[in-house]
C-alpha cells in the first residue's frame, strides 16, 4: 500500500513538473541582471504565465492577453525584427566584444504596469504596453543598449563601486550612441521613431538639441556631455527637467563624431570598458574637449556658449 501511494505521489510530482517546466524555461535568469528595476521580476513572470508569446526571427515578444489582435501583435514583432536586423547591419555585427550573442533572440516584455522603458544586460527589454500600442515606444533605443553591452566589463557590475560608477562612467556616450543608431536605422528602414522627451516623431537630432538650448540649467547639463560622470538629477523626481537636454545633446555630439570621424571609433570605445573616452581620443587624435568645441561650433552664432 505504501509503495502504491509512493508511486502515485511520484507520478503527481512528475506531472506537476512537466506542467510547469515550459513556464520555468521561459523565465529569464534575473541573477544575470545587474540592476533589477522595481516590479521587473513579478510583472515579467506574470506576463509569461498569463500573456501571449509571439516569435519571429531575432525577436520574442510577450503581450498581455487580449490586449491586441493577433495581426497587430505580429505587425509589431515584424517591425522590431526589421529594426534589429538593420541595426546589426549598421554596426557590422556580430562584433567579437558583444555580450549578446548574435544567435540569441532579443526578448521584449510589454507590461501593463507603468515604468521607464529599460534594457537588462541579460538579453531582454521591458516596455510599457501603452507605449508600444500607441507607437510611442523607444524600443530600438533599448535594443541598442543590449546590442552594445560588452564582454569586457560593465559599469553596473559588482566590481564597480557606486562612486566609480557615478564619477567615471561616460553616461553621455552610453545614452547618446543608442539614440543616434536608433534614429539613423529608423530613417534608413522607414521605421516609426518616437522621441519620448519632445513627445514627437522628430528624427533630426541636431534640431531637437537646438530647441533645448534655452532650457533652465542648460550650461550645467551641457557640462556632463563629453565628460565622465553621471548627472544625479537624471535619477531624481526632477528627471524631466534635465533629461531632454542631456539626451538630445548627447545624441547630437555622438552624431558629430560618427559623421565627422567614424562610427567604428564609437563602437570601439564602447568595448573599451573604463577607457571609453581615452579610446575616442586615441582614435581621433583629439581630446574630448576639442571634439566638443568642434561639435558646438556647428550651432554658432545662434548658440551662445562660452
Amino acid at each position: 500500500m505504501k509503495d502504491r501511494n509512493l508511486k502515485y505521489l511520484c507520478l503527481i510530482i512528475v506531472l506537476f513538473i512537466n506542467i510547469l517546466k515550459p513556464v520555468f524555461c521561459q523565465i529569464p535568469d534575473f541573477s544575470r541582471v545587474p540592476v533589477l528595476h522595481d516590479g521587473d521580476s513579478v510583472n515579467i513572470v506574470y506576463l509569461i504565465n498569463h500573456g501571449v508569446k509571439i516569435s519571429e526571427g531575432k525577436v520574442i515578444s510577450w503581450f498581455p492577453k487580449d490586449s491586441l489582435t493577433a495581426k497587430q501583435m505580429h505587425e509589431i514583432v515584424t517591425m522590431i525584427n526589421t529594426g534589429i536586423s538593420a541595426a546589426e547591419k549598421f554596426i557590422n555585427a556580430p562584433l567579437p566584444w558583444q555580450l549578446h550573442q548574435s544567435t540569441q533572440p532579443y526578448t521584449f516584455y510589454f507590461r501593463f504596469d507603468r515604468f521607464v522603458s529599460h534594457a537588462s544586460q541579460a538579453g531582454f527589454v521591458s516596455i510599457p504596453f501603452w507605449r508600444i500600442k500607441d507607437g510611442k515606444s523607444p524600443w530600438l533605443h533599448e535594443v541598442m543598449h543590449e546590442m552594445l553591452y560588452t564582454k569586457n566589463g560593465s559599469w553596473y557590475s559588482n566590481n564597480v563601486t557606486d562612486k566609480e560608477h557615478d564619477e567615471q562612467m561616460p553616461l553621455w556616450l552610453f545614452e547618446g550612441l543608442p539614440d543616434y543608431i536608433s534614429s539613423e536605422v529608423s530613417l534608413i528602414e522607414n521605421l516609426p521613431w518616437f522621441d519620448v522627451f519632445s513627445n514627437s516623431r522628430q528624427t533630426n537630432i541636431d534640431s531637437l538639441f537646438f530647441k533645448e538650448t534655452g532650457a533652465d540649467k542648460f550650461s550645467y547639463i551641457l557640462s556632463f556631455i563629453g565628460s565622465k560622470g553621471v548627472m544625479p538629477e537624471l535619477f531624481s523626481d526632477d528627471r524631466m527637467l534635465y533629461a531632454p537636454v542631456f539626451y538630445h545633446g548627447s545624441s547630437s555630439f555622438v552624431k558629430y563624431i560618427a559623421d565627422s570621424y567614424s562610427i567604428k571609433i564609437l563602437l570601439n570605445s564602447m568595448s573599451s570598458f573604463k577607457a571609453e573616452q581615452a579610446t575616442i581620443e586615441k582614435l581621433t587624435g583629439k581630446t574630448i574637449e576639442v571634439l566638443k568645441k568642434e561639435w558646438l561650433n556647428k550651432f554658432k552664432p545662434k548658440l551662445k556658449i562660452d
